[in-house]
C-alpha cells in the first residue's frame, strides 16, 4: 500500500501560521515579549511557551533570526508552525525545530523545490568490459536543476537535503528519475542506480514506488544493479544487508561503491555478498606505478572471486591505468577515459589506441 507521507515531502513554510515558541530561559521571557509587542504580534502564554497568532511565518522567522536572538540563542529557541486555529497536538511535535534549524531549511528551499517538482536531470556514464571494450552498462547519475536552468552541484544537493532531513525524498526522486530516463533512452544494458542505505527505513515499504516505476517503464529486474553509495558512512550492516536481500530476492543485482575507502574490514564486505565491487578511484589513480595500491587491488580481487562478484574499477583516466587493470584481469572499467556522464548515453565500444 503506497504511503502518501513517504511520497510527498512535508510542507515546510506556509503564508500564515500560528506559531508556538519556547525560549531558552526565564531571562529571555521579557526580551521575547518586548520583541513581539514591538511588531504588534498577537500572542498568549501557553504552558512553558508563547502562542503567536496568525503571522506571516517566513517574515516572523527572519525577524527573530536577524533582530531578536543571537547565534547561541538560536540553537535553543524552539519553534512549531501550526495551521491558524489548530490546537497543539502530539502529532505536531515532529515539526518542532530550533530557530537555527528553521533558517537552514529556508536557505535550502531551492533543494526542497527541486525534490517537490522532480527537477532532476539524469546523466549516464558508460561502464565497459575491460576484456572486449564493449559497453557493459551505464551508471545513472543525478543532478538537480535550479530555477535558472543551471545544474546544482550534486554534493551541495545531497548535503543540503540531508541537513533538511529530506534525504529520503531526494534519494527516491533520483532513483525514479534514473529509471524513467533510461527507458526514454532505450537502454537495454545493465543500469546501475545509486541509493543511500541510510535513507531507507524498511525496504518492503520504502521501495514500493521504485518497484512501481520499474514495472511501468518495463525495465526487467535482471537489467538493474542497485548500487550502495556513501559506503564509508554505513554503520548498521544488518540494515544494509536487509536492503540488499530485498533487492536480491526480486532478481536485482547489487553493487558496493567506493570499495577501498568505505570498507577497512574485508570480512564485513564479504558478508554483504554484492554482485559487483566498485574499487574507489583513489586506489585506481596511478595504480600502474604504485605497488601498495596494486596489492590493495589484489586483496579485493581475491575477495571478489571468493563470492563470485565482479570487480569494477572506477575513475580511470589514463591508458596506463586501463592497461594495467586489464592485464590484472579486472572485469569492468569506468571513467573519463571511456566517456563523461552525459544525457544521451554513448553506446559505442571503447577502442584502445595502438601502441
Amino acid at each position: 500500500m503506497p504511503c502518501s507521507r513517504c511520497e510527498k515531502i512535508p510542507i515546510l513554510f506556509t503564508e500564515l501560521s500560528d506559531v508556538y515558541v519556547t525560549v531558552p530561559t526565564n531571562h529571555h521571557v521579557a526580551l521575547f515579549e518586548g520583541a513581539l509587542e514591538k511588531k504588534h504580534y498577537l500572542f498568549e502564554t501557553l504552558e512553558e511557551g508563547f502562542l503567536v497568532k496568525n503571522v506571516p511565518f517566513e517574515e516572523f522567522l527572519f525577524y527573530l533570526n536577524f533582530s531578536v536572538f543571537n547565534t547561541i540563542e538560536k540553537k535553543d529557541v524552539r519553534i512549531l508552525s501550526l495551521k491558524p486555529g489548530a490546537p497543539l497536538s502530539f502529532s505536531s511535535l515532529k515539526s518542532f525545530k530550533t530557530l537555527e534549524e528553521w533558517m537552514l531549511l529556508h536557505q535550502g528551499k531551492e533543494v526542497a523545490d527541486i525534490i517537490e517538482e522532480g527537477r532532476i536531470k539524469t546523466l549516464f556514464q558508460p561502464i565497459i568490459s575491460c576484456k572486449t571494450g564493449e559497453v557493459y552498462g551505464f551508471e545513472a547519475l543525478s543532478r538537480g536543476i535550479q530555477k535558472d536552468g543551471t545544474l546544482m552541484n550534486p554534493e551541495k544537493l545531497f548535503s543540503e537535503a540531508k541537513a533538511m532531513d529530506l534525504l529520503f525524498f531526494l534519494d527516491r526522486v533520483c532513483r525514479e528519475a534514473s529509471i524513467k530516463a533510461a527507458a526514454r533512452m532505450g537502454i537495454v544494458r545493465r543500469l546501475f542506480i545509486n541509493f543511500i542505505p541510510t535513507a531507507i527505513y524498511e525496504p518492503s515499504l520504502c521501495l514500493q514506488s521504485t518497484a512501481r516505476v520499474l514495472s511501468v517503464e518495463k525495465i526487467l529486474a535482471e537489467q538493474v544493479v542497485f548500487e550502495v553509495v556513501e559506503t564509508e558512512k554505513v554503520q548498521d550492516f544488518g540494515h544494509l544487508n536487509r536492503i540488499l536481500d530485498y533487492y536480491r530476492e526480486r532478481g536485482f543485482s547489487t553493487a558496493l561503491d567506493d570499495v577501498g575507502s568505505g570498507y577497512a574490514d574485508v570480512g564485513a564486505l564479504l558478508k554483504l555478498r554484492p554482485n559487483y565491487m566498485k574499487i574507489d578511484m583513489h586506489i585506481i589513480r596511478d595504480i600502474h606505478v604504485d605497488k601498495e595500491k596494486q596489492q590493495t587491488l589484489k586483496t579485493f580481487m581475491d575477495s571478489a572471486k571468493s563470492i563470485d562478484a565482479l570487480i569494477l574499477a572506477e575513475g580511470i583516466e589514463t591508458l596506463e591505468e586501463y592497461r594495467y587493470l586489464k592485464n590484472q584481469g579486472v572485469d569492468l572499467c569506468q571513467g573519463y577515459l571511456f566517456g563523461k556522464p552525459q544525457e544521451i548515453p554513448d553506446k559505442k565500444p571503447f577502442v584502445e589506441p595502438s601502441l
